[in-house]
Order: structure tokens, then C-alpha cells, then sequence
């Protein structure tokens, strides 16, 4: 990190953000106290870069919560959100449209490479647009006369949101614990990870749960309760397990046989995380309902989209109570987020991210790979610029964490795993100090073991 120092005046700011955050900030998913280690108050950034109160910089390769992925100060997204905003901030998609959100649409539809995956609900955050997946798939299986269809199935380890609905997806307990009693009707299959792994020698050669594991949660739950089965195509939170191969085809295979819709979380692995547009089309198949977030509105804009095929859609046309969707949220689809998204999207394109993710996200597997010879790492894995370094334990992860932090690279900590999901605008010597950050600690950390 690169250092100044401040005048007196800024010292004693600096002094009273911290205070002010230690006594009103609660902060998400964070230990009580103030921001971070010794209080990180970021006040601007720029490109991969981010900048705190305190004069120091930092190489941001957590992109902020895996969002930033157009990086920090991009005055072509800011400006269209402004000549939106000033033209029209939004208007309600009850009963009426606004332009950008019928662009949106359009273009997302255009990216899933597939003609029936055409159809979008707009929201706002990733919890709200798994949500409002669960709900899209219990009323059409209702209104398509099989109402016993009520059950959803997802991986034991996935993560899907924080509402009630999609924490009881997930059996991670920080997102369960104290929550109880979590709605009904959600059933969960082992993900394919090890069970058993606790000694952590020897790795990468343990026999893990394959779909034949879903297929088995399928039929105890019963195939005709089942609305759908929810997927990430890489299982973020529990540390960036990308799924096997041939995994998600079997899948939908078994959503095909019983009738079940297939829904895909791509609210962390959309718009180019993994080196395509969407997970799943690594993959060869196509979901009936996707979900994005993260890297729709970059930061910029909070913006989220549930897309559906056409003939879930036109299914909710026989709706007796109101002939459509039954759902909604009052801002979704805002005309300012929307025209965010849109320049996101038109940067992603011009600058070629995409490729450039799958590129620079190899060369930064590369590099790590090496890793996997030290007794301490366990496991080195990612797919694009979605990444992680996983160690014998969350002490030696945390080590590791701190040595980078120390470095002025942030990374993330996912338990005993080390992750990384820097903004897709990575240069070649960016992902190269992060690799050599990374190398550093967990050499330090071997020289100590």
C-alpha cells in the first residue's frame, strides 16, 4: 500500500469518521466495532484502487463484495446514471414501463445465447432476486395446475441470500443461526466437496458427492413436491468450488426426467466473472430461470434480474387473480440503475472483459497452482477471476489474509479458504502483485509451520 502523510486537519477527520462509524455504523456481516482492521473508511478509488481515510491505497482484489467489477471511478456509468436520473429517475413497472428497463431487458435477453431465456423481472439485491425465483417457480407450477409442487432442493454449502426464503437454501449457520424458525418446504443435497477432509492430507483426491446426490434428495423429498432445484454454477461463499463437469448437465437431465424447473444463482459468477457471460454456459445447458446481481450494476447501480423462458412467462397469462406476475417491489427495475447496468454492460462489451477475465484469471490459477506443494495449502481452484487458495485451517487462512492486508492487497477470507475476485479490469501486472502477495504470505506462513 502507499502511504502519505496527512496534514492535521485530515488526522483529526479521520479521527472523527472513526468515532462517528463506532458509534452508528452497524455494520453487514462484520464483528461489532468499527470498519475493518484499524477502521477502513475508503473515501474514493480509481480503476483497481481504492483509497481510505487515512492516506493509504490499496489493490482491491475482493472488487468491494465481488461487485466492483468494472472498478472505481468509471465516469461513463456515472454519466449515464446522471442524464438519466436528470431526464427521469424512474417510474413504477406496475402497469407502465421506462426505457431503459425495456433496454435492459433486451440486452440480457441477447447475452443468454439462448431465444427462450427472454423474459426479465427486475429487483434490486441477489437475496430479492433468488426470492422472487422460488416464488416465480411455486405459482407456476400452481397455476399450471400441480399446486403440490411447493418444495425447493439447493446444495447443503450454497448460499443464495440473506431474506428468510434464501437463508433456509443454504445450511451455512452464519446465514441460519438465530434465525429459526426458517420457512418450510426447502430440502438441500451434499454439495460436491468433501465431507471428510478434516485432516486435510492427503487433497484433491477424495471421493466427493456427485448429482447422483441430488438425484437422491430428489426422490426422498418426492419428485412431485418438488417446484425446483437452485444451483450456483461455482458454490462462492463456501469458498469458490467450481461445479465438477458434466455435474450441472446430469442435473438438468434429472430436472427434465421429474419435472422440475432449474434455477441458476448467478448473482456472484454472472456477466463475465468466469470467462463467459454466464456460468452456465461453460456447461452446455440452459437453465429455465437465471438470476444476476454483482456484476450487472458493477457497483454502480443496484440493480438485479430474474429472467425466465417465454413459456414460464406466459404460463402466470392464466393467473385467475390477475392474469401476470403476483410479485413485485416498488423501485425494481429503476430507470437509473437500469441506465447503469446498460453502461456497465456496453463496457464489458468494449473493452472485451469477458475474454479478458478468462485470460488473466488463468494466469493468475497459474501462478497459484505452484502453491499446492506447500503442507499448509490444501487446495488452489477458481474459474475466471473468481479464485481461491484454500489452507488447513482458517487460523493459517486468516495469516495469510493479514500478511496481504499488511502487503495493501485486499482479499477476502471465506473460512479456511483465501479468495479472490478482483475487478475484471485486472491489468497483467495487477494480477501479478496479487499472485506474488499471496506467494509471499503463504511461503511465510510455511517457513513458520
Amino acid at each position: 500500500m502507499r502511504n502519505q502523510t496527512l496534514p492535521q486537519s485530515a488526522e483529526a477527520e479521520a479521527a472523527r469518521l472513526l468515532a462517528d462509524d463506532a458509534r452508528y455504523l452497524w455494520h453487514s456481516w462484520s464483528p461489532s466495532g468499527t470498519a475493518g482492521r484499524g477502521g477502513m473508511v475508503v473515501t474514493g478509488g480509481r480503476g483497481c484502487e481504492v483509497f481510505t481515510v487515512d492516506g493509504r491505497t490499496w489493490l482491491d482484489a475482493r472488487a468491494g463484495m465481488f461487485n466492483a467489477a468494472l472498478g472505481y471511478g468509471r465516469t461513463d456509468v456515472a454519466d449515464a446514471m446522471h442524464a438519466q436520473a436528470q431526464r427521469l429517475a424512474t417510474y413504477t413497472l406496475t402497469q407502465a414501463a421506462t426505457v431503459p428497463a425495456i433496454e435492459l431487458a433486451r440486452r440480457i435477453a441477447g447475452l443468454t445465447g439462448q431465444k427462450e431465456l427472454s423474459r426479465t423481472f427486475f429487483c434490486h439485491s441477489g437475496s430479492e432476486a433468488n426470492e422472487t425465483a422460488v416464488k416465480v417457480a411455486r405459482q407456476f407450477h400452481a397455476l399450471r395446475g400441480d399446486p403440490g409442487r411447493r418444495t425447493i432442493l439447493s446444495l447443503a454449502d450454497g448460499y443464495h441470500g440473506s431474506t428468510l426464503a434464501t437463508a433456509a437454501m443454504s445450511q451455512i449457520p452464519a446465514a441460519r443461526a438465530g434465525n429459526e424458525p426458517l420457512p418450510a418446504g426447502f430440502v438441500h443435497a451434499p454439495a460436491p466437496r468433501c465431507p471428510e477432509c478434516a485432516a486435510r492430507r492427503p487433497h484433491r483426491t477424495c471421493a466427493v458427492p456427485g448429482p447422483e446426490a441430488v438425484e437422491q434428495a430428489l426422490l426422498a423429498a418426492g419428485p412431485e413436491t418438488v417446484a425446483a432445484i437452485v444451483l450456483e454454477p461455482v458454490l462462492g461463499v463456501a469458498g469458490v468450488w467450481p461445479l465438477p463437469a458434466g455435474y450441472l448437465r446430469r442435473v438438468r437431465e434429472l430436472c427434465d426426467e421429474y419435472g422440475v424447473l432449474l434455477v441458476l444463482d448467478e448473482v456472484m459468477t454472472g456477466i463475465g466473472r468466469t470467462g463467459a457471460w454466464f456460468g452456465y454456459q461453460h456447461h452446455g445447458i440452459t437453465p429455465d430461470i437465471v438470476t444476476l446481481c454483482k456484476g450487472l450494476g458493477a457497483a454502480y447501480a443496484t440493480v438485479s434480474s430474474v429472467t425466465v423462458r417465454q413459456s414460464i412467462y406466459e404460463a402466470f397469462s392464466a393467473d385467475p387473480l390477475m392474469g401476470g406476475l403476483r410479485h413485485g417491489v416498488t423501485t425494481g427495475g429503476h430507470a437509473t440503475a437500469c441506465a447503469g447496468a446498460l453502461a456497465v454492460l456496453d463496457a464489458v462489451e468494449r473493452e472485451d472483459l469477458v475474454a479478458g477475465a478468462a485470460r488473466t484469471g488463468a494466469l493468475l490459477l497459474e501462478r497459484l497452482a505452484k502453491l499446492r506443494d506447500l503442507p499448509a495449502v490444501h487446495d488452489v481452484r477458481g474459474a475466471g477471476l473468481l479464485l481461491a487458495v484454500e489452507f488447513d485451517t482458517p487460523e493459517q487462512a486468516a495469516q495469510v489474509d493479514t500478511a496481504m492486508n499488511d502487503d495493501g492487497v485486499l482479499a477476502r477470507l471465506q473460512g479456511a479458504a483465501v479468495t479472490l475476485a478482483p475487478p475484471l479490469t485486472l491489468s497483467t501486472e495487477q494480477a501479478e502483485r496479487i499472485a506474488d502477495s499471496l506467494e509471499r504470505a503463504a511461503l511465510a506462513l510455511d517457513a513458520r509451520l
